[in-house]
């Protein structure tokens, strides 16, 4: 298997390709949960005991956060 060696400000990482993978991966199925939450109804949000303001913010964030 390939890594890729990647500079971060002061440390250098290795990163298999697999790694990069299932961030990629689990990236899209953060950002597809959170559009899925965005789209919800105020009555769905009180089922499941979210406010409003708080899916609001949980659905503004960027994928990697």
């Amino acid at each position: 298997m390939q890594t890729a060696t990647f500079k971060a400000h002061t440390k250098t990482r290795n990163i298999s390709a697999t790694a990069t993978l299932n961030w990629v991966i689990e990236s899209v199925r953060i950002a597809s949960q959170r559009r899925s939450l965005a789209k919800l109804s105020w009555s769905a949000l009180d089922d499941i005991g979210v406010s409003e303001a708080q899916a609001m913010h949980e659905a503004n964030k960027p994928f990697w956060a």
